[in-house]
């Protein structure tokens, strides 16, 4: 239960980490604030997908805890997206 609650912190912080200095190399390197492809935005929430699918195929609650964190920050400060038309 401890490493499944540290997971879900770890998650947190990570995507607050990459959600700010991503803002700030692509603002300042990339020139850009925003991942879009073929007209979608993809939010840094589908790395909590991903997790999930890591999750679905190791089952190591690491994984579960992991993505529900980056879930739960994005959802905080952006909304519950995933993918967004531009």
């Amino acid at each position: 239960m401890t490493k499944f609650i540290l997971s879900i912190l770890l998650g947190i912080i990570v995507a607050f980490l990459y959600e700010n200095v991503a803002r700030i190399f692509g603002t300042k390197v990339l020139h850009k604030t925003e991942l879009v492809i073929w007209g979608f935005k993809l939010h840094h929430s589908l790395y909590g997908l991903i997790s999930f699918a890591i999750y679905g195929i190791n089952r190591d609650i690491f994984f579960l805890g992991f993505g529900i964190g980056i879930i739960l920050q994005h959802s905080l400060t952006d909304g519950f997206r995933f993918i967004q038309k531009i």
